[in-house]
């Protein structure tokens, strides 16, 4: 039985031991054990009160005006102290003791340790109460008459040691090559350690569910540690990628990409997102809800096989891609026919490509890459099967050869360098030519998506909540889906990047059923209809220019009874007539 003696008694309180005597094991020195604290700081709260409470008496007694100031000091200290410590209490009540209670049961019991971060999304923005008048003019004066005075002091100590770093900054950036690297600062977050070695998937997931539900926080990206005695997890706050890439990004790494390379924008951290046709896939499906942005991704991608020496082909009633009209090595096709023709040309030329292959070498280059763009492609495939009901005849298949010809270049594009850009807001099986055809589009583009539509694209991959900022995409490659920023390009800037390199008329694959060449200065409006300079029919482009006198380009000659235009006249009339409905295009 160990006896309590005056002396054991007091060398036990001056060594930080417990008092009644128990074992140095169970309390030890530096660690808590089963104590509250650690020996130490026993040690330290036993010497230091007493020591402070007589410094204290024998300071108001000697020093009474210092005492008096200290004393305000200390009072307001300890006011603010006593503040922030009804706060975290007040977040304990209203957080980590029910997300712990609830956690009890389907843990079993075992011990478990939660840290939340206050400045966790909306956590403590819910607590607050409504202030009355007279709490708002305590504050008020608080902030004018108080505040400034208890800052200023802080405010020069900052300043001055922020001088201390920049005059320091030579010699510590050269002493920065032996820092080893810490781990990532992760921000606020959501810390939970559970002292079991291992839980189950539905553990997992109930555990999780329980977090998410009594700990309000927002979107947060959860992580699991199963490895040693105890399970830990840790949520954080989503990092978004940047609100705008542009012009300045893309020209900064479109040098750095190879042929078949193309960027598509920056991730979180400004990473920048880069799309290979060779090795991820030849084709990319983009879905999205009207309004994403599906026709800025595809000029993204048109402008780059355009600065290349490429050729573009776009299939679209719309009027989308006005920026593209009137530029060489494109092939802008907007009526029913324009796109039968279009579709069939683009896989002849991918069978000859194909079959001039079998006979070269493995790294022969088939000749430029033609990208091809079917614009709301749910709408296309219908108006393409609806002309080829009308225009065949008896002894013609009767599927539509250009529905043949699109699935054709899904199934060989690879190796005749001809990709598809598939754009529709829903992209069924049925509106891409059936399950086996959509299954080529290894790159996934999504935004505005719903549930179902993504189950039906990407149901390998986890989805992520959508994003209502302009922009924003999520690409998915390979079951892995990585939100970016896509670059928005202005009309002048698109075409400023597609001009420098030029085809030539004299290309072996021919010209397009609709190309606008640059040695072509002025035509008719028979021609401009044709080639897609302008989005009407000859009829409606003559009633346009009755109607429109004050801004109607002027015809410049005449070649037989049919008035001639420059290309850029119609081009910039064309522009300012639709401007109005910029907004309608995705």
């Amino acid at each position: 039985m160990t006896r309590h003696t005056i002396v054991r008694v007091a060398a036990r309180y001056v060594s930080g031991r417990p008092l009644d005597g128990r074992s140095v094991r169970e309390y030890p020195y530096l660690s808590r054990g089963a104590g509250r604290w650690p020996g130490w700081q026993r040690q330290a709260a036993r010497l230091g009160v007493p020591a402070t409470a007589a410094t204290t008496a024998y300071a108001a007694t000697a020093y009474t005006d210092y005492t008096r100031a200290a004393g305000v000091t200390l009072a307001v200290v300890a006011a603010r102290a006593a503040r922030r410590r009804w706060a975290r209490r007040r977040f304990r009540r209203a957080y980590l003791s029910p997300t712990l209670a609830a956690l009890s049961v389907p843990l079993g019991g075992a011990r478990v340790r939660l840290h939340v971060d206050p400045g966790l999304g909306t956590l403590m923005p819910r607590l607050a109460k409504p202030l009355s008048p007279a709490e708002v003019a305590v504050r008020r004066w608080y902030g004018q008459r108080v505040e400034p005075v208890l800052r200023w002091p802080v405010d020069r100590a900052m300043r001055a040691w922020w001088t201390l770093q920049r005059a320091c900054r030579p010699a510590t950036q050269r002493l920065a090559v032996f820092r080893r690297p810490g781990a990532e600062d992760t921000g606020p977050r959501i810390d939970l350690t559970i002292d079991t070695p291992y839980l189950t998937d539905e553990q997992r997931k109930l555990v999780s569910s329980i977090v998410r539900s009594k700990i309000p926080a927002g979107e947060l990206v959860e992580s699991w540690d199963q490895v040693g005695a105890s399970v830990s997890a840790r949520w954080t706050v989503r990092r978004r990628p940047p609100s705008r890439v542009g012009l300045a990004e893309l020209l900064a790494a479109l040098p750095k990409l190879a042929e078949w390379e193309f960027y598509l924008g920056a991730s979180v951290g400004e990473v920048p997102v880069i799309l290979s046709l060779k090795d991820d896939s030849p084709h990319i499906a983009v879905s999205a809800g009207s309004g994403a942005g599906k026709s800025v991704l595809a000029q993204l991608v048109a402008v780059q096989v355009l600065a290349r020496g490429g050729r573009v082909v776009i299939l679209g009633r719309k009027g989308s891609h006005r920026w593209a009209l009137g530029l060489a090595g494109v092939d802008y096709c907007h009526r029913p026919e324009q796109m039968h023709q279009a579709l069939i040309r683009a896989a002849r030329v991918a069978d000859e490509r194909n079959t001039l292959a079998m006979h070269e070498a493995d790294d022969w280059d088939p000749g430029p890459r033609t990208l091809v763009i079917c614009e709301e492609l749910n709408a296309t495939i219908g108006q393409l099967t609806t002309y080829w009901a009308d225009t065949r005849g008896k002894s013609d298949p009767k599927r539509s050869p250009a529905v043949t010809a699109l699935g054709e270049l899904l199934f060989m594009g690879r190796s005749a360098k001809i990709n598809v850009l598939a754009i529709a807001q829903m992209l069924t099986a049925r509106a891409i030519g059936g399950p086996e055809a959509r299954e080529n589009f290894g790159v996934r583009c999504l935004a505005r998506y719903t549930a179902n539509a993504w189950k039906m694209l990407v149901p390998e991959a986890a989805m992520p909540r959508a994003s209502r900022t302009l922009g924003r995409w999520q690409i998915v490659i390979g079951g892995v889906a990585t939100e970016c920023q896509v670059a928005y390009l202005t009309r002048t800037e698109a075409r400023a990047v597609a001009a420098p390199v030029h085809m030539s008329a004299k290309d072996p694959d021919g010209p397009l059923t609709s190309d606008v060449h640059v040695d072509v200065d002025t035509i008719t409006l028979r021609e401009a209809a044709d080639r897609g300079v302008i989005p009407w029919s000859v009829g409606a482009a003559q009633k346009r220019l009755q109607r429109d006198r004050e801004h109607a380009p002027t015809p410049c000659g005449t070649r037989g009874r049919a008035d001639l235009y420059r290309v850029t006249d119609l081009i910039e009339w064309v522009s300012g007539t639709l401007a109005p409905y910029a907004g309608d295009a995705s």
